[in-house]
């Protein structure tokens, strides 16, 4: 588990976890967490979050994924001149044109590209930007909701309304960055958070293990905290089957932002009820007018004493020139960080409540692997057997809440022993 430097703590936890799966050689999968500094960056860019699936041969698809990790944020945070959906879209647009040209520069490297999804988390909520297939989902009371749209072939069949069977290729994606000069970035938000609110970005080697269960992954997060669930919902996608690398940041919002010291000096900087923007560049043709009829004002009135008439004409329409740029240049308003809301998201919805189902097939899964653990010889399985006994007397009850809980752990810890 990444290990992360929250300043933050009253207010937001996240935990990032990478995991190689079960059938592959290297990783390919990035992902960055980048906390505001400081309270003047959060009222300004907020706190941003990166999860990327690269693909390509040898190591291609790892530096793909990277170098989407550490050029969006790095680019997104120094475009304080933009609001932030064209700061997002531009920093992904860039990233999309860094890797293109790397992978132009190299045979080896040809052809790579990588998904990418960014949480940003704003004043006003939580924006997102989006390519690919790796997944961003809210966790909200027990509502479990799919925040992007995934860019692939079925999502674009069941869209038109046509067939889907086995000759239909699931993996293939329409878009990604690095494979073309240029790029469609979906923005999405800013969604109104609530305390409480539980967002998992993921590439597809998770939310893929979990297709047609995707509530379960909702209701993992609702029952435990946040690390414990994170590691859960790597061990269980591993236990599905684990093809692909597995990627997961949880981010949860546990209240609103708080004061903090700027750079150590002792009056905090209050947190910002709308995202700050810096009011607009003032033309060039604004200044060569306050400079023009600055300097006729100036002459109109060294005039006045010895030319009256002459110093009126050159002073009246100087003041009124210089009072006008002085307007322009000193009554321009901060930009709007947003003008409207982009996106049509959520794209799907389920609901998150634990029942008698899924607490039998988390029984059902920590069995089987606890069989497998002791024919393999693996014998420190107290703790695990001590959980499976609380989560079934739980289930027996019907908390299947507690039940659920139990389980998960039961079955991290049997897969910590396997490893071990």
């Amino acid at each position: 588990m990444k290990p992360t430097v929250n300043p933050w703590k009253k207010c937001l936890e996240f935990v990032a976890l990478s995991d190689i799966g079960l059938r592959r050689s290297n990783n390919q999968d990035s992902h960055d967490e980048v906390p505001a500094r400081n309270q003047t960056i959060w009222n300004s860019r907020g706190h941003v979050f990166c999860v990327a699936d690269g693909m390509g041969a040898h190591a291609a698809g790892e530096l793909a994924s990277k170098l989407a990790t550490d050029t969006i944020p790095m680019v997104y945070l120094k475009q304080t001149q933009l609001p932030p959906g064209e700061a997002l879209t531009r920093a992904i647009q860039e990233a999309n044109q860094v890797i293109h040209r790397k992978g132009n520069s190299d045979p080896e490297l040809r052809g790579m590209g990588t998904t990418n999804d960014t949480l940003v988390i704003l004043p006003e909520g939580a924006m997102i930007g989006h390519v690919g297939d790796s997944r961003i989902y809210r966790l909200r009371g027990r509502k479990w909701e799919q925040l992007t749209r995934d860019h692939s072939v079925v999502w674009d069949m069941e869209e038109a309304g046509k067939p889907i069977d086995e000759t239909v290729q699931k993996n293939v994606i329409t878009r990604c960055l690095g494979v073309s000069p240029d790029v469609r970035v979906d923005i999405e938000g800013p969604m109104p958070i609530q305390q409480g609110d539980i967002f998992l970005l993921c590439s597809d080697g998770l939310c893929g293990q979990f297709e047609g269960k995707e509530a379960d992954m909702g209701r993992i997060l609702s029952i435990l905290p946040l690390p414990e669930a994170t590691q859960g919902l790597v061990d269980l996608a591993n236990l599905y089957g684990g093809p692909d690398n597995i990627t997961v940041t949880t981010v949860k919002y546990l209240g609103p932002q708080q004061a903090v010291k700027k750079n150590g000096e002792a009056e905090p900087v209050a947190p910002a009820a709308q995202t700050q923007m810096p009011r607009p560049a003032v033309p060039v043709w604004i200044w060569n007018l306050l400079a023009g009829t600055g300097l006729l004002l100036f002459l109109g009135l060294i005039l006045l004493g010895f030319w009256p008439m002459l110093g009126l004409v050159l002073a009246v329409p100087g003041a009124a020139g210089a009072g006008f740029a002085a307007f322009r240049i000193f009554g321009r308003k901060p930009l709007k960080p947003f003008s409207r809301r982009s996106g049509k998201g959520p794209y799907r919805s389920y609901s998150a409540e634990c029942d008698a189902e899924f607490c039998l097939n988390l029984r059902k899964t920590f069995s089987e692997l606890r069989s497998g653990a002791v024919g393999q010889g693996v014998t420190e399985l107290q703790e695990a057997e001590k959980l499976a006994r609380t989560a079934n007397r739980a289930l027996e009850e019907k908390k299947f809440d507690e039940s659920a809980k139990h389980f998960v752990l039961a079955i991290s810890s049997v897969w910590r022993a396997l490893a071990g």
